[in-house]
């Protein structure tokens, strides 16, 4: 029987798998719960739901952190149940293809990680191939990565944001900042506790940011939000302002062009007078804060281009790899080549 072509893009907070044929058939947290140490408790989104509300006896965690497999046997377990819920079976059936998605800016072991997460799988195939994530992401986006022109690709995930410059079908220059999503909800984190003496949750901060989240401030729109009071220990709400989560983004924000400006000064000035004339495209989950493409025109002064649909680029790129396998067959490696030995 002939295998399926199965495109794994692990996020730190989303996982999305993109089935040869059908499309996106799996779209979840990539989230596990572990009951005494041991035991698989919820995966996905069921243990998001779970997430801040959990015994001691439950611990939850992500296996993607920093952008990298950082905890390969739950992420296998995560895996394996999710590709299960889109019919991919093992046994017999092992000529199944994998293509997983995997940052630029990594080491060679870290990459190494997410051919050992399908090679020691249940699965039992060599077809794993991985892709540098900005490509798959730029060819999600319908960007022709062969062109001879020079672009600049920025991801602004959960987790990572990661700036990279693409020209004929490989990576000029990769930058990897730890900073993403997460980091603008553990700002409003601190941020509530300092303004207001109130504890709050990541998933309270996920809400403010999604709700108040702006990058030009002013609105005056507000929130209000519950916690536990900082002082008496007791349940307590307060009204959160606009201000204040424009206050715990700008950071980021600032890192985010610092880090583009400081890439534009290293290239070449072909390729900066390529990206000034296509101008600099954005994906990636983050990029759904609005105004953002005001914030980083005025500041960068180059025409912006964000994705319609930021939080499926990767996983539509993977989708058209694996339909034009021999057309970007030098895009992808496999675990026989030199790199990975």
């Amino acid at each position: 029987m002939a295998g399926k072509k199965y495109g794994l893009d692990l996020g730190t907070m989303n996982i999305r798998i993109f089935q040869g044929g059908h499309g996106l058939v799996v779209y979840e947290k990539n989230m596990i719960a572990i009951q005494r140490k041991k035991e698989v408790a919820a995966i996905g989104n069921d243990a998001f739901e779970m997430y801040e509300r959990t015994p001691a006896s439950i611990v939850i965690s992500n296996p993607v952190r920093d952008g990298v497999i950082a905890d390969i046997n739950n992420m296998n377990k995560v895996a394996e149940a999710l590709l299960k819920k889109c019919g991919c079976t093992s046994g017999f059936m092992r000529n199944n293809s994998f293509y997983l998605a995997a940052p630029s800016d990594v080491t060679e072991v870290e990459k190494r990680a997410y051919f050992d997460l399908i090679a020691h799988s249940a699965y039992n195939t060599h077809n794993i191939f991985v892709i540098e994530k900005p490509l798959a992401a730029a060819l999600g986006e319908n960007i022709n990565v062969m062109s001879k022109k020079g672009m600049m690709l920025v991801d602004m995930g959960a987790g990572t944001t990661e700036i990279t410059v693409i020209t004929m079908g490989g990576i000029v220059v990769s930058k990897l900042l730890k900073m993403g999503g997460n980091t603008i909800n553990a700002a409003i984190c601190q941020f509530v506790k300092e303004r207001h003496h109130l504890v709050i949750g990541d998933k309270t901060a996920e809400a403010l940011k999604i709700e108040l989240g702006h990058a030009i401030p002013g609105r005056g729109k507000q929130k209000r939000v519950f916690g536990r009071d900082l002082i008496t220990g007791l349940p307590a709400n307060v009204e959160v302002a606009d201000h204040l989560v424009f206050d715990a983004l700008k950071d980021y924000l600032f890192q985010v062009v610092k880090t583009i400006r400081n890439i534009m000064e290293t290239i070449p000035p072909e390729l900066s007078a390529d990206i000034i004339e296509s101008g600099i495209y954005f994906t990636g989950g983050t990029t759904l804060i609005p105004e953002l493409d005001r914030l980083f025109s005025a500041s960068l002064h180059v025409k912006t281009v964000f994705a319609d649909k930021p939080l499926e680029s990767t996983a539509k790129g993977l989708g058209v790899i694996m339909d034009h396998a021999s057309d970007y067959r030098e895009l992808t490696f496999s675990l026989r080549d030199a790199a990975f030995e």
